[in-house]
């Protein structure tokens, strides 16, 4: 059957079909390669996120424990651990880096008392690069301190590279924060002059007589005397005045050993005495 009289017979030949089937098949993939990047950057992204707010959420505690009246009880390169007074005992917090992987954990327990189990037996937060730098790093009240001297640590430095990679891409972030110790231990302004020994009747008699920092909670004193007696001293009252102990007549040196709620000695005194006839 012929077409109607006046209709065109063009239509489009096989060679404008393929070239139109070309460009569409191209326009096809560039749009899918675009939303398949798209689809990677926010895959990375979202690793980038999570992993940080992790971490973050983790530092920030830390630096909030650090400036509260925390107690630090292991201070490495790699490890760091510390104690936070509770209504009961106290809470052991540790972060420490093993096989390129941060770990963290938080223990109850009853007294102040460094965790002594590997870094790998606490909970895996997150993993760090293979060219991280230290991850922790202190300042100390000495500054010939070395760094197992957690007594002495007044400033603690936290620098974390995180290792996002993933789905054959590479992502990573670095995150850090510093935390002034405020219960930084052995730091007490205490001297020889503050332990005030007197010659009494029935023998010598001690008393710490200094002000002395009562936000680090109770504090409590206990004296040694020639070196293998102890004493309890009581405690130390708002004001900075211990309570009056008796020592033994034959007390010729006295060592005030001054200790804060969760059992950390902040300060030692050694006192010479002399009453003894």
């Amino acid at each position: 059957m012929r077409p109607p009289a006046g209709c065109p017979e063009d239509g489009f030949t096989l060679v404008e079909i393929l070239v139109a089937m070309t460009v569409s098949l191209a326009v096809l993939l560039a749009t899918l390669q675009s939303f398949d990047l798209f689809t990677s950057n926010a895959a990375t992204q979202t690793r980038v996120t999570d992993a940080n707010d992790q971490v973050r959420s983790t530092m920030d505690r830390t630096v909030r424990d650090l400036r509260g009246a925390s107690v630090v009880l292991r201070a490495d390169d790699d490890d760091l651990a510390y104690a936070v007074p509770q209504a009961s005992g106290v809470r052991i917090e540790r972060i420490c880096v093993d096989s390129l992987k941060l770990y963290r954990s938080s223990t109850p327990a009853a007294s102040a008392v460094a965790p002594t189990g590997p870094c790998t037996s606490a909970t895996s937060i997150a993993k760090v690069s293979a060219a991280a730098v230290t991850p922790f790093t202190y300042d100390s009240v000495l500054p010939t301190a070395p760094l197992a001297s957690p007594a002495t640590v007044k400033n603690v430095g936290l620098r974390f590279s995180l290792d996002a990679s993933g789905a054959g891409r590479t992502a990573s972030s670095t995150l850090t924060a510093s935390a002034a110790v405020r219960s930084t231990a052995g730091t007490l302004p205490v001297g020889g002059d503050d332990v005030q020994v007197a010659c009494g009747q029935d023998g010598p008699l001690v008393q710490i007589g200094v002000g002395l920092p009562v936000d680090l909670g109770p504090l409590t004193v206990t004296y040694v005397t020639n070196g293998n007696v102890t004493i309890a001293g009581g405690s130390v009252t708002a004001s900075g005045s211990g309570q009056v102990t008796l020592l033994p007549p034959s007390t010729a040196s006295v060592v005030a050993i001054i200790t804060d709620a969760i059992g950390i000695t902040r300060a030692t005194i050694n006192k010479p005495v002399g009453c003894v006839a």
